[in-house]
C-alpha cells in the first residue's frame, strides 16, 4: 500500500517536471488554468493544513507543491498568449490569481463536508476535471505545445496508483496483507461502498482512467503526425 502511494507521487511528480521542462522548451504551459489553481489548492491544503506530516503522502505532497509553484510561475509567464480573445489576453493574470482565491476555499470546504480526511473525494474529483482538461486543451490548441508523452502517461499511471494504494486498504488487512488474487482484489475494490473507496470514488477513477488513455492517443498521433518521435520528445 506505501509502495503503491508513493508510485503515485513519483509518477505524478514524473508528469510535473515534464510539464516544466516542455514549458520552458516551447515557451507554453501544460497545465490547464482551472486544473493548475484546484491542484495547487489540494497540495497546500493536504501538505501544509489538514494534518500536516501525518503520513508519507501527506508529506509528499509538499515538495509536489512547490513544483507545483514552478508550473504555476509558467502560466503566469506564457498563459495570456494563449488565448484569442484580447479581454483574456489583457486581464489573464488576474483570472489566475482569481481562479486560486475561488479554488482554494471550494477544495478546503470539500475535504470538510465530505468528510475526506484521505483526500479521495477531492483528490479523485480534481483528478476527473483535469483529465476532461487536458483533452479540452490539446484540442483548443492543436497543438503539442507544451505537452509529451512522458506527461500525459505519468499523469495516467499517477492516478492509477491512487486507486490501487487506495483499493489496497479496503481488500487487505494486518491478517492478510496482500490480496488473495487479482480477481478478490478488483471485485473487492469494485464492490466496495464505505469510505475511502465508494461507487462515486471508482466511478471518477474510471472516467479518468479512460480519458486518460484518450489523450494519450491523441497526443501520440499528433506528435506522429508533426514528424517526430512520441518517445524521444520529452
Amino acid at each position: 500500500m506505501i509502495a503503491a502511494g508513493v508510485l503515485c507521487v513519483v509518477f505524478w511528480a514524473i508528469a510535473y517536471l515534464g510539464i516544466i521542462y516542455r514549458g520552458f522548451q516551447d515557451g507554453s504551459f501544460g497545465m490547464p488554468v482551472a486544473a493548475l489553481a484546484a491542484n495547487l489548492s489540494w497540495e497546500s491544503i493536504y501538505g501544509f493544513i489538514l494534518d500536516p506530516l501525518a503520513d508519507h503522502i501527506h508529506i509528499l505532497s509538499i515538495p509536489c507543491f512547490f513544483i507545483d509553484l514552478v508550473i504555476a510561475w509558467q502560466v503566469f509567464k506564457y498563459g495570456a498568449k494563449d488565448f484569442a480573445a484580447p479581454l483574456v489576453r489583457k486581464y489573464f493574470r488576474l483570472i489566475v490569481v482569481v481562479a486560486i482565491a475561488i479554488a482554494f476555499p471550494v477544495v478546503y470546504l470539500a475535504f470538510l463536508e465530505f468528510n475526506d480526511p484521505l483526500g479521495e473525494y477531492t483528490g479523485f474529483g480534481i483528478n476527473f476535471m483535469m483529465s476532461i482538461l487536458f483533452v479540452a486543451m490539446f484540442l483548443r490548441r492543436d497543438s503539442i505545445a507544451g505537452q509529451s508523452m512522458y506527461i500525459a502517461v505519468g499523469k495516467w499511471l499517477g492516478t492509477l496508483f491512487a486507486w490501487i494504494a487506495t483499493a489496497l486498504t479496503v481488500t487487505t488487512s494486518q491478517t492478510q496483507p496482500v490480496p488473495e488474487s487479482l480477481w478478490s482484489f478488483l471485485a473487492g475494490s469494485v464492490t466496495h461502498s464505505e469510505y475511502p473507496l465508494t461507487p462515486l470514488i471508482n466511478l471518477l477513477y474510471l472516467v479518468v482512467f479512460i480519458v486518460d488513455i484518450v489523450y494519450i492517443g491523441l497526443l501520440h498521433q499528433r506528435i506522429r503526425q508533426q514528424g517526430l518521435s512520441p518517445w524521444r520528445r520529452f
